[in-house]
């Protein structure tokens, strides 16, 4: 189920009560009024918290939970989805090499670790909060949040353990060879690897 899905089980007056707690969380219970984008943004939250707690579900046979009893459990999921993400994340980088080239490196060292200090899973579930320089292939794009996130870093270990069957030193020489200063070009190195056989 996607958001657009969940737009059309629920009616507008079961989600604007959830969408009204968060607003008034989102500034500390001092008012329950925000702009219209930061509105729109914490109903883009709830559906997106929804659409995960059907996952993978038909409801077509009327299983329906309530709106509210459907975000809880949509927001827990997609927090257990945050930690395992960042636990194959951390599982990663202890076989993850960049082979000298500086973009592969601060994606992964640097930006996707941003992405888990600063995912707001309650107001703003939808963004991805980085840019994944790093071009990796197989990836839907229209993903959001920690799906699109969790798919990078699978696309990037799913990489690493296919750059492994080769000896670094024949990796570092294909890409010298395919660009003389590739340790700052934003190419994927598994692709030049291909094209070279």
């Amino acid at each position: 189920m996607n958001k657009s899905d969940v737009a059309n089980v629920y009616e507008p007056s079961e989600l604007i009560p959830i969408v009204g707690n968060l607003a008034e969380s989102f500034t500390s219970k001092e008012s329950s009024s925000v702009t219209y984008e930061r509105a729109n943004q914490l109903m883009e939250a709830v559906l997106y918290c929804i659409a995960h707690c059907y996952e993978g579900n038909n409801l077509s046979g009327g299983n329906v939970l309530p709106a509210k009893e459907a975000y809880m459990l949509g927001f827990e999921i997609v927090n257990e989805k945050v930690k395992k993400t960042l636990y194959r994340y951390n599982e990663m980088l202890k076989f993850f090499d960049h082979y000298g080239n500086s973009n592969y490196r601060d994606t992964v060292e640097k930006a996707l670790p941003g992405f888990f200090m600063y995912y707001d899973v309650r107001y703003a579930p939808t963004e991805n909060v980085i840019t994944m320089d790093y071009p990796v292939y197989g990836i839907d794009w229209s993903l959001e949040g920690i799906d699109l996130v969790s798919r990078y870093i699978d696309a990037i270990w799913e990489e690493q353990c296919f750059l492994m069957n080769f000896p670094r030193s024949y990796i570092i020489n294909k890409l010298y060879s395919f660009h003389p200063h590739y340790e700052t070009e934003y190419f994927n190195i598994r692709e030049i690897l291909e094209l070279g056989r």
